[in-house]
């Protein structure tokens, strides 16, 4: 008798919150509902108190809340992220050494349907490769480039000529042509021409506007070219206009180094250790190796 009377309060339960539900009275939904009728008593309570806190303010926050609330309290460094996808799965200098014909050439064909230039040197070194196909698409590419570099000096040339004043245009001739010295794509005698060109156009500049940068490019470059004396007179005027900038000392040190004066070069290495001036950590480390060569010797 007992259980009956108890099934017909909870029958009455169930029945008075689905009619406060539908009436809005209670703020409930569905999936309530069914708590309201698998938990006798309880769930009718649990849907009162529920209703009590959404009508107080104290329901918590939306879903939407706590996702915007959780994204602005993690930081965002911290969380995974799916790694990025490499262009080459396999760098072409590793693949260039590895005995998978297939791998090379594959890989090969991907740096090439790519931006090439920006694997010159290692395109410049697959040039020399076992792999008569690496050697042939190597070359196929460089000599692409070379046009197209050759093409744009031409432009800038024709440029230069007729309008050498335009505003920077010889800045970016100079850039242009010693990117295009520095790819190593030039050799022999074509590579000097460039050199001579590059060394002109320095030249000018420094006429309209003397600058140690540009000196000091001017004279890395004459040395490379092997020009000496031109090297020896450019260096001195970057030492009269600026006799205090490091890069003076580095130059000369290679100067004499590179000419085979060795005795300046000792008189030049004694006089840094003496004078107690403060040098850069290169200069002193330069100094101190070849001062221990001294005593070696």
């Amino acid at each position: 008798m007992i259980v009956y009377i108890f099934l017909l309060i909870h029958f009455v339960l169930c029945l008075a919150v689905f009619v406060l539900m539908k009436l809005g009275v209670l703020k409930v939904d569905g999936l309530m509902m069914i708590i309201v009728v698998c938990i006798p008593l309880w769930g009718a309570l649990c849907a009162v108190i529920i209703t009590v806190m959404i009508k107080l303010g104290k329901d918590g926050n939306k879903n939407g809340d706590l996702e915007l609330m959780r994204s602005n309290l993690i930081d965002q460094s911290l969380l995974p992220r799916q790694a990025e996808e490499a262009n080459n799965i396999v760098p072409l200098e590793d693949a260039l050494i590895m005995n998978d014909p297939t791998v090379r050439r594959s890989v090969m064909m991907d740096v090439l349907m790519t931006d090439v230039k920006k694997y010159i040197p290692v395109i410049n070194q697959a040039r020399m490769n076992d792999d008569v196909e690496v050697v042939h698409y190597a070359t196929t590419a460089m000599v692409e480039l070379s046009k197209e570099y050759e093409l744009k000096l031409q432009e800038y040339s024709s440029e230069y000529a007729t309008n050498p004043g335009r505003e920077g245009l010889l800045d970016d001739y100079i850039s242009f042509i010693a990117q295009y010295i520095s790819s190593g794509m030039v050799q022999g005698q074509l590579l000097e021409i460039q050199r001579n060109t590059y060394h002109q156009l320095l030249i000018s500049k420094l006429a309209i506007n003397p600058n140690i940068d540009d000196y000091e490019r001017l004279v890395k470059s004459l040395l490379d070219s092997k020009l000496y004396i031109r090297a020896d007179v450019a260096l001195s005027t970057m030492e009269h206009n600026w006799p205090y900038d490091e890069r003076n000392w580095l130059l000369r040190f290679r100067y004499y180094y590179e000419t085979g004066a060795s005795t300046k070069l000792k008189e030049m290495i004694a006089e840094t250790a003496k004078s107690g001036n403060y040098y850069s950590r290169d200069i002193r480390e330069i100094v101190k190796m070849w001062e221990k060569e001294e005593m070696e010797a």
